[in-house]
């Protein structure tokens, strides 16, 4: 299905995975699906995990059986696995495989078991060729027959949420229907900038026990029912800040496996912008000073532009000369603030021009912009104010000299 990687104890080798009997839903038609071919002659240089599928259910499957249509890649990487406290055994053994769809969907983590080959329907060959490097018995088609015995996955790798908001991390897990009960453990770990802490931990006995939940993370949850009856251990946080921001790691342990998934929480917050004003009137071709707020926002880059579009211009003129920066102020929150100046001159903008101040960021799907207007100094202003006061003084004089 995919070509991926042999990692762990081997050097970097091409793989394929074949997914036998993945569910199709009815409105799906069988002819639109790529049907795998196995080899004619079998080549012992091959790797060819044949896996089936049918005894675990595979979440959200039909993105995989429609990646090519889709123009999605599918990335594939399988390495040796050893489970606690098993054996070594040269006619079994355990793979871990990661799948993912790239460009978002799903992501399985698959723990992988060979199966012999007498194995429901593979005739039984006395002496079966070998898998060179693996040293493990091919089926009469050259693929190493498996089966998935232990699944863990995730609908969403990546989720951005607000400062103060909450947010919700998709993880589950499956096991093969015949599993009989057995102890279940999860862990949520976050990892940022070189520093990781365990979020929350969960310990499940059976079901004569209720789960033992550990919260190192105040508004943090797994809702225990969910986990131990639908196989969901997904993480629910809220009261987001900046430290909340990171890689998520959710670990669960069933039996002999451990498997994982690993996600990104992105925490935003969008820039609240503001101007110092809303008209410049230029004062005997004086220089003024304006500046344009951003308060609030996380992450820290931001971009501040300013922009003039004169009278009767269509487009308009970036300033980058007498422009400046405040340094980054930085709140309790973690959220952040800047301000950016520009001094203005008469003789550069003519009455009638439009200033711009336009702010990028990562929380903005387009950019934010506020604007004012360059008017024309009113004539005569000066002189009226004189008149005025020469007006109220006259009037002052007028009314002592009458008493």
């Amino acid at each position: 299905m995919g070509a991926g990687g042999f990692g762990g104890l081997f050097s970097r080798t091409p793989a394929t995975l074949v997914l036998r009997e993945l569910p199709v839903v009815e409105e799906m038609s069988t002819e639109t699906i790529t049907p795998y071919n196995a080899p004619t002659n079998p080549d012992p240089n091959d790797i060819i995990f044949e896996t089936k599928v049918a005894s675990i259910d595979i979440p959200e499957s039909e993105l995989l059986l429609h990646a090519d249509c889709n123009e999605q890649e599918v990335t594939c990487e399988i390495s040796p696995y050893f489970p606690q406290g098993t054996e070594e055994d040269s006619y079994q053994a355990y793979f871990i495989g990661s799948v993912q769809l790239e460009g978002g969907g799903i992501s399985l983590t698959l723990v992988l078991r060979t199966l012999p080959l007498g194995h429901e329907g593979h005739e039984s060959v006395t002496s079966p060729l070998m898998q060179k490097k693996l040293g493990l018995p091919l089926s009469q088609s050259g693929t190493l027959l498996t089966e998935v015995a232990f699944l863990v996955f995730s609908r969403t790798l990546s989720v951005m949420a607000p400062i103060g908001g909450e947010a919700l991390l998709d993880c589950g897990f499956k096991l093969p229907g015949h599993t009989p009960e057995q102890e279940i453990g999860l862990e949520w770990r976050l990892q940022h900038k070189g520093h990781g802490r365990r979020i929350l931990e969960m310990k499940a006995l059976g079901s004569d026990e209720g789960p033992t939940v550990t919260i190192e993370r105040d508004g943090s949850s797994v809702e225990p029912a969910l986990a131990l009856g639908e196989r969901n251990v997904s993480l629910s946080l809220i009261n987001l800040n900046a430290s909340d921001e990171g890689t998520y790691i959710c670990t669960v342990m069933s039996g002999l496996f451990q498997a994982q998934q690993v996600m990104q929480l992105h925490v935003v917050q969008p820039p609240r912008v503001s101007l110092s004003v809303d008209e410049v009137v230029p004062h005997d071709d004086l220089p003024q000073r304006v500046s344009c707020h951003c308060e609030r926002y996380y992450p820290l880059d931001v971009q501040v532009e300013w922009l003039s579009l004169p009278p009767g211009a269509s487009e308009p003129i970036p300033l980058s000369k007498d422009v400046s920066l405040s340094s980054h102020r930085q709140y309790s929150d973690g959220t952040l603030s800047l301000s950016s100046y520009l001094t203005l001159w008469p003789s550069d903008q003519p009455p009638g021009t439009t200033i711009t101040c336009q702010v990028s960021h990562h929380s903005l799907a387009t950019p934010l912009s506020l604007s004012f207007v360059v008017s024309a100094p009113k004539p005569g202003q000066p002189y009226l104010m004189i008149a005025v006061l020469l007006g109220a003084t006259l009037l002052f004089v007028f009314q002592m000299l009458r008493s």
